[in-house]
């Protein structure tokens, strides 16, 4: 399985490596993705417009994780926030790249796919 995907907010990218659980297969099966976002403190997040269920959300999410919730259907890219309520935590951006988010947080856009 492919696992690599790319975030891609128009003025930069980032890549990422989605896990090996039910949730993070279930993501990608919906890829691309285009997620107008919002931010909150050192998280952006935005709907996705698929409710893809439940299955073992977590409280807490390093920096640099991505994330689902069925509340909203949001996608939640963290570096440095945490949840306001527990969340699938599906991927993570590669290395500390997730820095980039700190220099430059006010994203209104991504759009998610696989990486080639």
């Amino acid at each position: 399985m492919q696992n690599r995907i790319e975030l891609n907010f128009g003025d930069f990218s980032l890549n990422a490596v989605l896990f090996e659980t039910g949730m993070a297969k279930k993501f990608k099966e919906h890829l691309p993705y285009e997620v107008h976002l919002m931010q909150w403190g050192n998280e952006l997040y935005g709907s996705m417009g698929k409710d893809l269920g439940e299955e073992n959300p977590v409280p807490k999410i390093p920096p640099g994780g991505i994330a689902y919730t069925r509340q909203g259907n949001y996608v939640c890219i963290f570096f440095g926030q945490t949840p306001a309520w527990e969340v699938e935590h599906v991927g993570q951006i590669e290395g500390d790249k997730w820095k980039k988010l700190l220099e430059q947080p006010a994203q209104k856009l991504v759009t998610i796919r696989l990486k080639d």
